[in-house]
């Protein structure tokens, strides 16, 4: 009994052993695919932390005491004051909620006399209000309204709460001195999330195809006598990615359209509202987008697919794809915003994920769209020759 199993055991590996790709996926992938994505991850949550050490916040003033710019002025703070009237202030509000600017404060007139002479146990009027308008959905703007308030109420403790900040007022009933408007929240929070669930919708739907139509085929046997027919074998690569192409679009339509009517009950929003935010111009960049990711992702599993024994093995070979999908899908979080330099677009499906952050937060650019679609058309033609050279060979299929 014991030599029984000896043998058996000595004859499984062999044969995994043996057969190199199983070998490979089986003892080497996973370690090598832990590795990536720890490393990978480790870098996203650094851009994440990291500000821009350069960034000179922009903070316009009204109204600017002495003692205020004495504590703000310290080289080390990357502060711009910029001291405006009160004619200014709707134009710069304006320019805050646009994000080219970053923070607003109002001082109440007279303010260092104001205080001097404020005693907060007799007082009979509320004290001065100091009012520090700023934009939630851009992080320079947080990040300035964090600085200044920050050292505003370390000067506020220190003279025992003689004017407040950030109080209620008729600008502010509620106390919340914020210019980002639904469209800016609603870019910020699904901006970080909407490019991956996307990302691996379009895969989920490839995958269910693909693997299926032509390793499927050599499973029944049925791809054999299709490859015996005249027809050219790039007709029949291209043929074959365009089909499955199409029924996985149509799934990744199906993703936008189930995304659209249900991210905005997430946010409190109406369907309604939502599509206020985004033109036709956007909705036909999000096509552009889905169906290019979509046909880069389908001729890439249909290469593996031809080249793997079984629609198992395919499944397996598509794992890294799927991993690769998850981490492009927080491109423009990796990158701390979407860049503009075009390079970034000519990465498959890392381009895909940048160009629909760039459409969430109303920053498409036509170019780097061009660029995205033209560089995953390539990428098809390049796997739809692969897939007909593989097509070619006997060896390869039906191995």
């Amino acid at each position: 009994m014991r030599n029984n199993i000896l043998t058996i055991m000595k004859k499984e590996c062999i044969r995994i052993v043996s057969d190199k790709r199983l070998f490979f996926m089986a003892v080497l992938m996973p370690g090598i695919l832990i590795f990536i994505m720890n490393t990978l991850m480790s870098n996203l949550v650094g851009g994440l932390t990291d500000m821009d050490e350069d960034h000179v916040y922009q903070v316009h003033a009204v109204n600017m005491p002495v003692s205020a710019s004495v504590l703000l002025s310290p080289a080390e703070l990357n502060i711009e004051i910029i001291n405006i009237s009160y004619a200014d202030i709707e134009r710069v509000k304006q320019e805050i909620s646009d994000r080219e600017t970053d923070l607003l404060i109002i001082f109440p007139a007279g303010f260092d006399e104001t205080v001097t002479y404020f005693d907060p146990a007799t007082a009979t009027t509320l004290a001065p209000n100091i009012q520090i308008w700023a934009n939630a959905a851009r992080p320079e703007s947080n990040e300035a309204r964090a600085i200044v308030t920050s050292i505003l109420n370390a000067y506020h403790h220190a003279l025992t709460h003689r004017f407040s900040i950030n109080a209620p007022s008729e600008e502010a009933p509620d106390g919340i001195y914020d210019l980002a408007t639904d469209a800016d929240i609603f870019a910020l929070v699904m901006g970080f999330t909407v490019p991956m669930i996307f990302i691996i919708f379009i895969f989920s739907g490839c995958q269910a195809i693909a693997p299926e139509s032509i390793a499927g085929e050599k499973e029944r046997g049925t791809l054999a006598g299709l490859l015996v027919t005249p027809a050219k074998r790039s007709d029949m690569a291209l043929g074959k990615i365009l089909s499955i192409t199409l029924f996985a679009l149509l799934g990744a339509i199906g993703s936008i359209i189930g995304m659209s009517l249900s991210m905005p009950a997430m946010m409190g929003l109406d369907v309604g509202s939502f599509m206020d935010f985004y033109s036709i111009a956007d909705l036909v960049a999000l096509l552009l987008v889905a169906a290019s990711t979509t046909l880069v992702f389908v001729s890439a599993l249909s290469v593996l697919s031809a080249y793997a024994k079984s629609i198992k093995e395919a499944n397996a070979y598509a794992m890294p794809f799927m991993l690769v999908g998850m981490v492009c899908g927080l491109a423009s979080t990796i990158l701390g915003g979407v860049p503009g330099e075009a390079y970034f677009y000519l990465i498959p499906i890392f381009n895909s994920s940048l160009n629909l952050s760039a459409i969430i937060n109303f920053e498409v650019s036509a170019v780097n769209l061009a660029i995205t679609v033209g560089t995953n058309i390539v990428f098809a033609l390049i796997c739809t020759v692969a897939l007909a050279k593989i097509f070619s060979s006997e060896k390869i299929v039906f191995n």
